[in-house]
């Protein structure tokens, strides 16, 4: 199913859920089974599954299941020990027509469901299918939540999915409630990673210089997202002496991979050879710096604690950027920005002139200038805890 058809699906779900009733007064009882809505994408899944997490430690009789699509990448996250079953949702008309009744009345049997998603209706819809109900209030949905909070578009989208999990342990009479961690570890709990990436990782090091980890890519309904490539290739050949560079990169980026044959020791292109989880491992450790585009990339950076210098146009960095304090990002203050509106529905997949004007105006000099300040705090603060 295209995505507009799927939107305009939901659209006519939206007039049916403006008829129905806010839910009753929910149940205090502690819940035993736990449904978690989100639909898309990999990045909000990696939002979602530190606040899972937190669920689990807040309520440990309870079974916490996760209901998504195939755009999420849910096979991803099958070994995370706090998941106890991914519900996939099927993305053709026909199947999802046909699953649908099923799933509703598969969803009676959770005690809450916690709808993540900020403008899909039929999550909303779903989610009134189980005992109680909690959601985001937004201009677009809401109303027949149980429990809601309002919704927040400055506000950095893992804070707010803590957020709503934190109206949720209140209403239960949680009292003394986990902390909040934005990080998940958890993604390598069960990978082993192989002998040649061992080999690679080794070889990286020897170098001896920071590892920049560039994504010069984005997913390829958002290529607007993506800084010029000449910029990024400029940032290399000017400090290539002084860094070593890993060039990151899955299926959508395959089309960069021509422009980074550099031929240069300490360039690593390696866009199309790695799953998510290799990446995952040589974030963790191998890599002192993301350098990149805003895309799914960033956010498997985040799972492991990889500070990033993130470039941000169609969206804010504080909304979607990393929350570790040791990133950055670099954007450019303009009127129409952020175009990209996810609570209204908007995700443009274009800019509206005929260049990216918010990425344009990013200069190489304040991206290196940016880099190697971090790099060399990184490496004071190194130095500072070595014995």
């Amino acid at each position: 199913m295209k995505l507009q058809t799927l939107k305009f699906l939901d659209k006519l779900l939206s007039t049916t859920i403006a008829w129905l009733p806010r839910r009753r007064k929910p149940s205090t009882q502690a819940p035993r089974r736990i449904l978690l809505i989100k639909l898309s994408a990999m990045g909000d899944a990696f939002c979602l599954h530190p606040v899972a997490r937190r669920l689990a430690a807040a309520f440990p009789a309870a079974s916490i299941d996760w209901l998504t699509t195939g755009r999420s990448n849910p096979g991803l996250f099958r070994n995370l020990p706090f998941l106890h079953d991914t519900l996939i949702v099927p993305t053709q008309v026909r199947a999802l027509l046909a699953w649908l009744p099923r799933l509703l009345f598969a969803i009676r049997k959770y005690d809450i469901v916690m709808d993540f998603d900020q403008y899909y209706h039929l999550s909303e819809l779903l989610s009134r299918c189980g005992k109680t109900s909690a959601g985001f209030s937004t201009a677009l949905k809401g109303k027949t939540f149980s429990l809601s909070i309002p919704y927040d578009p400055q506000l950095n989208e893992k804070v707010l999915f803590h957020k709503l999990a934190e109206r949720v342990m209140e209403h239960y009479g949680v009292t003394h409630a986990p902390p909040r961690d934005f990080y998940l570890p958890e993604l390598l709990d069960a990978f082993t990673p192989s002998l040649p990436l061992q080999q690679l990782a080794a070889e990286i090091k020897t170098h001896q210089l920071p590892v920049v980890v560039l994504y010069a890519g984005s997913s390829a309904n958002a290529a607007f997202r993506r800084l010029d490539i000449d910029k990024y290739l400029a940032i290399i050949e000017q400090t290539r002496n002084r860094h070593t560079f890993v060039i990151a990169g899955g299926p959508d980026e395959l089309a960069l991979k021509t422009h980074f044959q550099l031929q240069h020791p300490n360039v690593y292109e390696l866009i199309g050879s790695l799953n998510l989880l290799e990446w995952a491992w040589l974030f963790r450790h191998v890599a002192d710096l993301l350098l990149g585009n805003d895309g799914g990339l960033l956010h498997v950076a985040e799972s492991q604690s990889t500070p990033m210098l993130a470039i941000f146009g169609p969206s804010l960095f504080r909304k979607w950027g990393s929350i570790n304090p040791e990133s950055r990002g670099i954007e450019t203050d303009l009127p129409c920005r952020p175009c990209l509106k996810n609570y209204l529905g908007i995700v443009p997949t274009r800019c509206q002139f005929s260049t990216v004007k918010c990425l344009d105006a990013i200069e190489v000099a304040t991206i290196i200038a940016n880099m190697e300040s971090m790099l060399e705090k990184k490496q004071r603060q190194h130095m500072l805890i070595s014995p």
